[in-house]
């Protein structure tokens, strides 16, 4: 596994395995790697993220299994992102894509 992204759900967070850091619903072939509460996905992506995976963190303010929603890396907009603890390890930036 080369990278991976942690999204914020609301009250609870994923963490993802992906083969591209694709923020739109296609693509990226993700598989959740964990889901629970947001210290815990944050430590584990932390945990991957030492050990060379390429991390990065979105949010998705949708109920339901988001594995094939639209993720953003706009974090201040979503629920909760006073809470946040966002891990970002070899990413500078992902464009999002709009269509």
């Amino acid at each position: 596994m080369k990278r991976a992204v942690l999204v914020y759900q609301s009250g609870i967070a994923n963490v993802f395995a992906v083969t591209s850091f694709n923020m739109a619903d296609f693509g990226r072939d993700a598989k959740r790697l964990m889901q629970g509460d947001f210290r815990s996905c944050e430590c584990f992506a932390r945990g991957l993220a030492a050990a060379g995976v390429q991390v990065a963190s979105a949010q998705c303010n949708q109920a339901g299994d988001i594995i094939y929603a639209h993720w953003s890396t706009d974090l201040e907009e979503a629920p909760f992102s006073d809470k946040f603890m966002a891990v970002w390890s070899g990413v500078e930036k992902i464009e999002e894509v709009t269509l």
